[in-house]
């Protein structure tokens, strides 16, 4: 069984975490999983923060040289070294601050704001790359693209240059739309035995717990509910490569919903707790645009769940029992889907 868990937080001394479970003898290197930490810190709408951040991480466990053993993979990603924000009772509205006050108990926002800062999902990244170049390995690819900002479809780079330039200077923030697309998956993957192994449901878990999104949809998702049944059977990628919870042999498509970032440069207005007085909550450090990072962390995140799905269907310690495994199921399924 594939887990992991994370800790740390957004001004801490270090993010940490623990993948267990990942077979033997996958082959990755540093330069890999920094290029991975690069693609979601050097994400277009990124705050000033980042230009602080270097990502720099320590493997503490599970690599001999550039082969993972087996063993659980533990890892460190180092913080800058900016001060712990003062104690603050006024929630920003919007984020986890107002819910997390009164889960914990506390008048201090500042202790929930470190934990559910998105500062974590640079660990969630950094061992969502060890998944990510198992996928490789097999042969499946994983992608994603941003597909609208601010309401605005058909992007280009410098469209979506020229609205973040523009929200910038409004003082604004920008919501958006991405997608995560999977190619050579296996058929198989999953289950429709229990609600909670069917892998869209997994999917949908993971990809729901990346900071901001709102929406989660799989193919056709919720255009298919304004079509009949004739229309939508005739065409059968709308599925999104899912049927019963299990993979159909197609690509999978998932797309999210990401809401515009709720720390505004002009403020908001909020409600202080202990006055009971109404404040602006300003945030200067906030992202324009979460959207094109989380598509990244998506990326990760939904590879980690379907490494687990691979892991479950084919077993095997290492690489090497399972890449075998993997190649003569495709055959096998291959014969039959290739005569539909």
């Amino acid at each position: 069984m594939l887990r992991y868990l994370t800790a740390g937080e957004s001004h801490g001394k270090y993010l940490s975490g623990i993948l267990e479970g990942f077979p033997a003898g996958v082959k990755i290197t540093r330069a890999y999983i920094a290029a991975q930490l690069r693609r979601r810190r050097q994400a277009p709408g990124r705050s000033a923060r980042q230009a602080l951040e270097t990502d720099e991480f320590e493997i503490l466990s599970g690599l001999a040289g550039e082969l993972t053993t087996g063993a659980p993979i533990a890892l460190l990603i180092k913080n800058s070294g900016r001060a712990l924000p003062p104690p603050s009772s006024l929630p920003r509205p919007g984020h986890a601050d107002l819910a997390g006050m009164l889960k914990y108990d506390t008048l201090n926002a500042s202790l929930i704001r470190e934990r559910a800062s998105a500062r974590e999902t640079a660990m969630r990244t950094a061992l969502g790359s060890f998944a990510m170049r198992l996928n490789e390995l097999l042969g499946i690819g994983v992608n994603s693209r941003v597909v609208s900002l601010g309401g605005v479809s058909g992007l280009t780079a410098g469209k979506a240059a020229e609205l973040l330039l523009r929200a910038r200077r409004d003082g604004d923030t920008l919501g958006g739309e991405f997608e995560v697309l999977i190619d050579n998956v296996p058929a198989g993957l999953g289950s429709c035995v229990q609600p909670d192994r069917r892998l869209g449901a997994r999917l949908g878990g993971a990809l729901m717990g990346i900071n901001g999104v709102k929406g989660f949809e799989i193919g056709g998702g919720f255009a298919l509910a304004a079509q009949g049944g004739i229309a939508a059977s005739a065409d059968p990628e709308l599925s999104g490569g899912l049927d019963g919870g299990m993979t159909n042999g197609l690509g999978l498509l998932l797309r999210c919903a990401v809401k515009p970032v709720p720390g505004l440069p002009g403020g908001a207005l909020s409600t202080d707790l202990k006055s009971f007085r109404k404040k602006l909550s300003v945030s200067k450090t906030s992202d324009t645009t979460a959207v094109f990072a989380a598509a990244v962390v998506a990326e990760h995140a939904a590879s980690l769940e379907l490494t687990a799905a691979l892991l479950e269907k084919f077993g095997g310690d290492s690489l090497g029992e399972l890449r075998p495994r993997v190649e003569a199921w495709r055959k096998i399924t291959k014969k039959i889907l290739n005569r539909l």
